[in-house]
């Protein structure tokens, strides 16, 4: 069994630098908390932190509740919570409301009957739709989402703007010189795909150009949809741009309109949002919109830990930064990061 000397050896530091990235009691920069994750990994490190909840009487639990387990993103956010919260002593129960908002509560009950002691959620609903539920939860155990703002209601949030990163996205496709540019927005009327769509219609109007019905479809959150939505989207409208507002849509998309002949970009630029590793796995590349789901999952594990420790702690909204990855599906390049 691996011991914190053998993380230590392996992340090329000392047990003290391993121990404060443990327990979280001094910063750590990015990059050497990084190489100490990566050797708790390699090694396969477990603190004991069984024996030390049960002397507690704590579970060293908290529960997940997220929309879709086959969104790769979901997927990607996981395995970064995951990490973070073994840094922590934690261990994640995962759950899946498959986009039904009474599933999700039903959800949400279980995890309290199982006694965690938080909840990180990425919710389908508004969760100002489930206001008063939400209200009489977090009485009971400290709440994070992870998509949306926390609307003054009485939780934390850590998430990506989406507005503000479609608003990058849509910029840059309008100065390159595109005017209709085609939106795949969702079907479902999710918190985060809804403010990405708003801040494509926002960016739109800023820029003198009109939104066009014709050039917008919806899709489910899959690439055979996003293949579907860009064939309906062909068959009315002919866009120089498609933005899908994720990049499982927008790889779909991708493929309909290689396969009608088109050269993407020449003919039609492509553009998803969130980086999952597909995107730069598909031909050409995707150009899309990085979402850090590091950055999310120890931003939500700390605030979260901060509130189980001091319930009186104040709630926090925390904004992470999206950044534009330029990739030959807009225009030909071999590589170019811009920091919006």
């Amino acid at each position: 069994m691996a011991t914190i000397s053998d993380v230590a050896k392996k992340a090329g530091v000392s047990e003290a630098t391993v121990s404060r990235v443990l327990n979280n009691t001094a910063i750590v920069n990015k990059e050497t908390r990084k190489r100490v994750l990566n050797a708790i990994n390699e090694l396969n490190y477990t603190p004991s932190f069984l024996a030390k909840g049960m002397r507690r009487k704590k579970t060293n639990t908290f529960g997940i509740v997220i929309p879709d387990f086959r969104n790769l993103y979901y997927s990607e956010l996981l395995k970064a919570i995951e990490d973070e919260a073994r840094v922590h002593e934690y261990i994640a129960i995962i759950c899946t409301g498959e986009m039904n908002a009474e599933r999700e509560r039903a959800y949400i009950d279980y995890l309290l009957g199982r006694q965690v002691e938080g909840l990180m959620l990425c919710c389908y609903v508004n969760i100002m739709e489930n206001k008063s539920f939400i209200q009489k939860v977090a009485q009971r155990v400290p709440i994070i989402v992870m998509d949306q703002p926390s609307g003054n209601l009485p939780v934390s949030a850590a998430y990506a703007d989406g507005y503000k990163g479609f608003k990058v996205l849509l910029s840059y496709l309008i100065k390159k010189g595109h005017r209709d540019i085609g939106m795949i927005r969702s079907l479902h009327r999710y918190p985060c795909s809804e403010s990405r769509f708003i801040g494509y219609v926002d960016t739109l109007k800023e820029n003198g150009i009109s939104v066009d019905p014709n050039l917008i479809e919806e899709s489910e959150f899959t690439a055979a949809s996003g293949y579907d939505a860009a064939k309906k989207l062909l068959a009315k409208s002919k866009p120089t741009a498609i933005v899908g507002v994720n990049d499982l849509i927008a790889s779909g998309a991708l493929k309909y309109v290689r396969e009608k002949g088109f050269s993407v970009p020449d003919d039609i630029a492509i553009a998803g949002f969130d980086n999952i590793a597909l995107s730069s796995l598909v031909s050409p590349q995707l150009t899309t919109m990085n979402i850090s789901v590091e950055e999310i999952a120890y931003e939500a594990i700390n605030q979260l830990i901060k509130k189980i420790r001091n319930p009186r702690a104040r709630n926090r909204d925390i904004v992470i930064e999206t950044e534009l990855i330029i990739r030959q599906s807009t225009e030909k390049v071999t590589k170019d990061r811009i920091r919006m």
